[in-house]
């Protein structure tokens, strides 16, 4: 399976990258910087701006899956205390609307999106600490997210919205807990577990609009 993976030089798009080719797809990986991202077999590596729709079109061409894990990776403390951006504080919202509109219309490709618990439906199953954790650090990522849900919502797109609980870089155990109603198990899960979910899911066949949680 031929998939692009947007986000690629984050952490989940690492995971996903690294789990993908390990289970003998190629991938594209789309990044702003290319020397962020290991040459390895089964992977090339395209340097754009997620931002520039034109740029992102010639990516998707010839793509059986595309993996949308955009995010802002900027210390969110040092952001709140005025660092220097050096994401844009909209880049879910609008890399997405761009990758959605220039999937051809030729066939129906398959989309995965790795959004944020906390959004949309399972605004409601947040605990009170994440809550205040969201509200005064996360503001405009968690955001950032919500519109990425409503354009996702918006659209004709067959995709699976995946919405996990808090992301760690430990080892992954090879067991999750996965549901359609906002529940969770442990409040944290590992992104290797996520993106070995991810490339299952892809393998097995992408639902149509569905919205799933995804805790340890």
């Amino acid at each position: 399976m031929r998939i692009a993976v947007f986000g690629a030089t984050g952490g989940t798009g690492r995971a996903v990258t690294k789990a993908a080719i390990a289970a003998g797809h190629t991938v594209t990986a789309f990044a702003r910087r290319a020397d962020q991202t290991a040459p390895i077999a089964g992977l090339t590596i395209v340097e754009g701006d997620v931002m520039h729709a034109g740029q992102v079109a010639p990516v998707l061409v010839g793509q059986d899956a595309v993996v949308i894990s955009l995010g802002n990776s900027q210390n969110a403390f040092a952001l709140r205390l005025g660092a220097r951006r050096t994401t844009p504080r909209n880049v879910c919202e609008v890399g997405t609307r761009n990758i959605l509109a220039a999937l051809p219309q030729d066939r129906d490709t398959p989309v995965i999106v790795v959004g944020a618990f906390g959004t949309g439906a399972t605004a409601g199953n947040l605990p009170i600490m994440f809550k205040l954790f969201y509200h005064l650090v996360l503001p405009e990522q968690m955001a950032d997210k919500e519109k990425q849900a409503e354009i996702l919502n918006d659209s004709t797109t067959p995709y699976t919205l995946i919405q996990p609980v808090a992301l760690t870089d430990k080892p992954g155990t090879g067991t999750w807990t996965v549901s359609r109603d906002g529940s969770f198990a442990k409040p944290e899960v590992a992104r290797a577990d996520l993106a070995a979910f991810i490339v299952g899911r892809l393998e097995d066949g992408v639902g149509n609009r569905e919205t799933m949680t995804f805790s340890g």
